[in-house]
């Protein structure tokens, strides 16, 4: 650890999605006092997630070789945190993979023989049926990011990072708050950060609806090309997302609404009502990997981000490993450190 600095916080945290928020809790737990820096949107990315941890995704029907240490990473963290808040926000969930057509029912008589899937796999359900049952998770994450902020030490403030930001001889002052070290975990919004505009976002436009359905159904998620998911309340579910590469903002469109409900159908065929439809930008930068590290020419200031449309099983895993970086000097894994991007940086 270096030695301390006259600054009045180890970390200011600025953003209090999933990745800031189990960033300051990870920090928290190893003893750093943090202040959280967030201007409390009603929409984000990570307000409206469904927090669905999912082994076998896509359609290629792929078990990712991080996914058993991430999730025990993410039980072990989420359960942690709801002991220390006595909120209940992270479940276990069956969830029901429908096979769409014949070409996945063709990749998955293949995959479903690879001893690495068989952890996952529940007994199947009825014969007849083209779907598979697995074992997952899901974090309420709306539950999870406002029972922290009841507890967290929070600003409310949207920061202007070109006004509220100044750097001292040992760290950095942002709305009069003097640190060690700002992070940035804003999500899809650090693309407009004048620090850090030079990260190659490559992100994605998600639509969501909020559906009371009108028969009874499990507790359970359903995944075919788009997913319903339960929510608190035992009859309202979540249907999502749709992708668009263009258009980034958070208005919800007509022609997403009408995707939705035209996939709905592969995954439930009862009556239902919409009650809500958002739309929110999920924060890509590098695939399926989480971006963080120091900005290159300002080492109080940090970054933490990309962690896509898996946020809730990754943000913990990751953010353990920045947290690790940060106190003991562990180094960051190579494809998720933002040095990658250092040349793309200004002088």
């Amino acid at each position: 650890m270096s030695p301390r600095s006259s600054a009045s916080l180890d970390t200011i945290i600025v953003g209090q999605g999933l990745a800031g928020t189990t960033l300051a809790w990870q920090l928290i737990e190893a003893g750093q006092s943090v202040l959280v820096i967030d201007p409390g949107d009603a929409v984000t990315s990570s307000r409206i997630a469904a927090g669905l941890i999912t082994p076998i995704t896509g359609k290629q029907l792929s078990l990712s070789a991080t996914y058993e240490a991430e999730r025990i990473a993410a039980e072990a963290f989420y359960r942690r945190i709801e002991h220390r808040l006595s909120c209940a926000f992270f479940r276990e969930r069956t969830a029901i993979r429908v096979l769409a057509d014949d070409a996945e029912r063709i990749k998955w008589n293949a995959r479903r023989s690879n001893p690495n899937y068989e952890p996952f796999l529940l007994p199947p359900l009825e014969p007849d049926l083209d779907a598979f049952a697995m074992r997952a998770a899901q974090v309420d994450t709306l539950a999870y990011l406002e029972a922290s902020a009841r507890v967290l030490p929070m600003v409310r403030a949207r920061l202007d990072w070109r006004r509220d930001v100044s750097f001292t001889n040992d760290g950095v002052t942002a709305l009069g708050h003097h640190a060690r070290r700002l992070i940035s975990c804003e999500g899809y919004a650090a693309a407009r950060n004048p620090f850090f505009d030079w990260v190659p976002f490559r992100a994605a436009k998600g639509e969501i609806l909020t559906l009371r359905l009108g028969s009874p159904r499990l507790a359970q998620t359903t995944h075919c090309g788009i997913w319903l998911a339960p929510t608190a309340l035992p009859d309202v579910f979540k249907l999502g997302a749709t992708f668009s590469w263009s258009d980034l903002d958070q208005t919800p469109t007509a022609s997403g609404r009408a995707e939705l409900e035209a996939k709905l159908s592969t995954v439930y065929r009862g009556p239902y009502t919409v009650i809500a439809h958002q739309a929110a930008v999920r924060p890509i930068i590098n695939a399926n990997r989480a971006c963080m590290g120091t900005h290159p020419r300002h080492p109080a200031l940090m970054f933490f981000n990309g962690l896509a449309s898996k946020g809730a099983l990754r943000a913990p895993r990751a953010s353990s490993s920045l947290a690790a970086h940060i106190i003991h000097g562990a180094p960051i894994q190579e494809d998720e450190d933002i040095a990658v991007f250092a040349r793309l940086c200004p002088a």
